[in-house]
């Protein structure tokens, strides 16, 4: 791949010295070994892990539930996640309906506060 200038792109494979030649036979075959074994994961604790990602996709679908009946019109961003629309509850609706319209009225608040001020929003989380 070249620059506009000529010069080959750092990244390039013809401009990267062949780093197998560089690395001795016995780090190779360690590193062969190591990428065969597995870590020994107990079957509690994949369960665990599953309760947990399952949360999170009722939650994606209660998201796009709410997505979908109050803010009709806008951009569907959940959809990408949720593959069929699913209707909650009124009440699991209206609550997360109310969860989003708090961030959004303080982080605007926010925002709106003193505007000559550099602001920095970080989100740590979603759920």
């Amino acid at each position: 791949m070249s620059i506009p200038n000529g010069d080959m792109h750092p990244s390039s494979p013809d401009s990267l010295p062949d780093k197998l030649d560089a690395v001795p036979q016995s780090t190779q075959q360690q590193q062969r070994k190591s990428k065969k074994s597995k870590p020994a994961v107990s079957a509690a604790s994949t369960k665990t892990d599953d309760f947990i990602m399952d949360t999170n996709s009722s939650s994606i679908v209660s998201k796009r539930s709410v997505e979908k009946l109050y803010y009709p019109g806008r951009k569907e961003y959940f959809r990408y996640f949720v593959r069929k629309f699913q209707r909650r509850s009124p009440l699991i609706n209206r609550g997360y309906w109310l969860r989003m319209k708090a961030v959004d009225s303080v982080i605007s608040k926010f925002l709106n506060d003193r505007k000559g001020v550099r602001k920095v929003v970080v989100n740590l989380g979603c759920g």
